[in-house]
């Protein structure tokens, strides 16, 4: 994506952030998360060989280019500290929808992980 697309993103999200967060700081929140799942979903297609790791780069770079032109919301520490969590534990739930010996549980895991991401995949432009 370049960064005028990213720039237009990024006001875009701004503007319509009284709809999904009632601030500022709860954007940089929704994003750094987001920029955490993203991680470990490309983690993961390295780790199984998956060739949509290509896509995960991308989505990540972009992810990260809408943080940054948004800013930091104040707290650079709190937002890497956001992204890590949320990166664990998304990486957990990835662990369990493909490890888990219980079916119910690894079928469930796949599905929220799924949903989790294209939360963050219908942010970009070209989701």
């Amino acid at each position: 994506m370049s960064r005028i697309k990213t720039l237009i993103m990024a006001l875009a999200m701004l503007s319509c952030s009284a709809a999904q967060a009632t601030d500022r700081r709860e954007l940089v929140e929704i994003i750094a998360g987001c920029v955490g799942r993203i991680s470990a979903e490309l983690e993961f297609a390295w780790l199984l060989s998956d060739p949509v790791a290509q896509n995960y780069e991308t989505q990540h770079a972009q992810l990260v280019d809408i943080l940054e032109a948004i800013g930091y919301g104040g707290d650079k520490r709190r937002q890497l500290s956001l992204r890590i969590e949320a990166k664990v534990a998304h990486s957990n739930l990835l662990t369990s929808a493909y490890f888990h010996k219980d079916g119910t549980h690894s079928a469930w895991a796949k599905r929220h992980a799924s949903m989790q991401r294209a939360s963050c995949q219908n942010m970009l432009l070209d989701g």
